[in-house]
């Protein structure tokens, strides 16, 4: 026993010290077979470049982000980075190929291709290039608020549920001059449980600072309508006539091809009876009375027949001690009536479930 904990012990320590090595190996040499590895395209390959992004932004954007410069410790964007790439190549490839251990990087020689490693090597090349000294970087835009910006948002005078419109926001400076490619964002104001915004989508303004939104309403009444740039908002009120038309139909259940139309027993309803009352039970059969959900009746009514019967059986088995003073015929109806009800219940629920569509139009 005492060796085998020895042996174990000796075990432990030693795959600890190859672990360890392997991290401290990692900020050195590349070993082989990476040592000595030259990337086959040109650093300025664009095509190489190009092909490397979109491996890049498949694989790598989500932890490093879009210029590479989420972590100090390995910034492609930085003026330096090309230049460390550009001398030890066979190093970075390998920690691309084989991941680094201490700092939580997963390899990737399984899931990318030589190929496409050298070109993610070649993509960053070109995000640690220095930005050259004659280029004037644009103009920054001070901050948008509705001191310096105005935000006008125009609705139709007249407009019908289920027809679209046009949402019209108008974007300009403080001296009126328009504001082009700004997103706009819209939304209404609901009543779901609680009173909210919905955002019902955004456009980009032109030109001319035009941003126009078409908008299908399906919703009736005096609506609030607001437009939103960064911190600054516009409102206006659109008035949508009733209409008998209904725009949500819920269909539920699995639509299977067959040459029989839906049964239903009872009349389906889309709306709440007076005094908001909940429609009564409809039973639908998906096409029919040979559907797909007629299998699963029977094979219900099938098991809970069995279960009755051997419940039967089990209250007619006398206990021993009282075998004499024990009628073997008399049986808890009650019990046998529960489980008869409950079985009815099951096969109810079934037939009345999301799965039998009990509401809404076949």
């Amino acid at each position: 026993m005492k060796l085998k904990l020895l042996l174990a012990a000796i075990i432990t320590i030693f795959l600890m010290l190859l672990m360890a090595l392997a991290v401290v190996a990692q900020e050195g040499e590349a070993p082989p077979p990476y040592a000595g590895l030259k990337n086959p395209f040109p650093w300025d390959d664009a095509s190489a470049q190009s092909a490397g992004k979109a491996v890049y932004q498949n694989s790598c954007v989500g932890c490093h982000g879009t210029n590479g410069a989420n972590f100090p410790a390995a910034d492609f964007s930085a003026p330096g980075f090309s230049q460390g790439l550009e001398e030890r190549p066979d190093l970075y490839f390998w920690w691309l190929s084989e991941g680094k251990l201490n700092k939580g990087m997963p390899a990737y020689k399984s899931s990318l291709s030589e190929e496409q490693r050298w070109q993610v090597l070649t993509y960053l090349r070109s995000l640690g290039k220095a930005t050259p000294a004659n280029v004037i970087p644009p103009p920054v835009r001070p901050p948008m608020t509705a001191e310096n910006i105005i935000l006008h948002l125009e609705v139709p005078s007249q407009a019908d549920s289920g027809h679209p419109l046009a949402l019209s926001a108008v974007l300009q400076d403080h001296q009126g001059s328009p504001i082009e490619g700004a997103t706009i964002k819209f939304f209404i104001q609901v009543d779901f449980f609680t009173r909210g915004l919905m955002e019902i989508g955004e456009a980009i303004t032109n030109d001319k600072g035009v941003a126009v939104l078409d908008y299908i309403p399906r919703h009736t009444g005096q609506i609030e309508v607001r437009a939103a740039y960064e911190t600054v908002e516009a409102t206006a009120h659109l008035k949508l006539p009733d209409t008998d038309k209904h725009f949500y139909v819920t269909h539920i259940g699995i639509d299977v091809p067959s040459p029989w139309r839906d049964m239903s027993i009872g009349e389906s309803h889309l709306e709440l009876g007076e005094g908001n009352t909940a429609p009564p039970t409809v039973f639908r059969l998906p096409t029919g009375a040979l559907s797909w959900l007629t299998p699963l009746l029977w094979a219900a009514m099938a098991i809970w027949i069995v279960y009755f019967y051997v419940v039967y059986q089990v209250f007619r088995i006398p206990i021993v001690g009282e075998i004499r003073d024990i009628d073997t015929r008399r049986i808890p109806r009650v019990g046998l009536v529960i489980v008869v009800a409950v079985g009815i219940l099951l096969v109810l629920m079934l037939v009345t479930s999301p799965l039998s569509h009990p509401h809404g139009l076949p």
